[in-house]
């Protein structure tokens, strides 16, 4: 955490360099990056916190939903596999009987006509 505050002390140094202040301003009366503004009670605040909230909420929402299923298709991936594999060796008689099943009527039909 050091670096960020390493890095936010430089950029306000940047801002308030290339800033040009006019002669006689105070530069402690202007709000740099690191300093909070007091917008308490503003309608525009509550909109912004608002609008930024969602956003937020919208991104971890995606992000956490995206992870869940990364996560549970990993962990079952494996079982699937097995479940299925299971499932065809034991619908592979039944499908062989139907195949031939099936071949047979297409011999007889053919031999009728």
């Amino acid at each position: 955490m050091a670096g960020s505050d390493d890095i936010l002390g430089k950029a306000d140094a940047l801002l308030r360099r290339s800033a040009g202040a006019p002669a006689g301003s105070d530069p402690a009366a202007v709000p740099v990056l690191t300093d909070f503004v007091d917008v308490a009670g503003s309608q525009d605040a509550t909109m912004l916190a608002g609008e930024v909230s969602m956003q937020v909420m919208a991104t971890v929402e995606a992000q956490v939903t995206a992870e869940v299923e990364r996560r549970i298709s990993e962990h079952l991936a494996g079982s699937v596999q097995a479940a299925t594999a299971a499932a065809l060796e034991e619908l592979r008689p039944r499908l062989a009987d139907i195949v031939a099943h099936a071949v047979a009527e297409a011999l007889q039909r053919r031999n009728v006509k």
